[in-house]
């Protein structure tokens, strides 16, 4: 390896910790891939980092789990790690063996799970539907405004043309009646001298 070990030691540890395991994984995935330059091992520290964290997440989130209540008594006293354990509580009925008891309970909170589900997909799905109808609105008053624009855009440049031609129309009647003029000049003046 060209690396240096110190060196490689020092960029790892503020990242990664001196004594966590994704240091000894970094270092592993290091060797395999054979990094040559620090450059190299920057992804790699990236990958082992976010690899970590995700383990860290996916642990913290099943611990949540066992503990958040279930059912819908919401008094906290029916959680997930309250099941698992032990299949050994009491039940109302009494002609239950403990085990179905325990398999009844957990239908119970798969049944309760996909209903909240559905409902969270039926929730974002019709989220989803106003978000598309609100976004085919603006998109009409988008087309509107560039419509409106347009027309004030083709009004204004009609009643520039209009203007243009109507000082063109001016001017030439202007010429006319100079050339008129001159020529009634040229007229005068050739009557006089003839």
């Amino acid at each position: 390896m060209g690396l240096d070990e110190n060196e490689v030691n020092n960029y790892l540890r503020p990242l990664l910790g001196q004594y966590e395991d994704s240091l000894q994984d970094a270092w592993v995935e290091i060797l395999e891939r054979k990094a040559q330059t620090i450059g190299e091992v920057a992804p790699i520290v990236t990958k082992v980092k976010n690899r970590a964290i995700k383990q860290y997440l996916d642990k913290r989130c099943k611990e949540e789990r066992l503990h958040k209540p279930l059912g819908n008594s919401g008094d906290g006293t029916f959680t997930l790690e309250s099941i698992l354990p032990s299949p050994t509580y009491e039940d109302t009925d009494g002609d239950r063996e403990p085990i179905n008891r325990l398999y009844a309970k957990m239908v119970e909170f798969l049944i309760d799970e996909c209903v909240r589900q559905k409902n969270e997909i039926r929730d974002l799905k019709k989220k989803g539907v106003e978000l598309k109808e609100r976004r085919l609105r603006l998109r009409e008053e988008w087309i509107e405004f560039k419509r409106e624009r347009f027309e004030a855009w083709k009004q204004l440049m009609e009643a520039k043309g209009k203007e243009k031609e109507y000082r063109l129309t001016l001017k030439l009647q202007l010429q006319r009646e100079r050339l008129a003029f001159r020529r009634e000049q040229m007229l005068v003046k050739a009557g006089r001298g003839g």
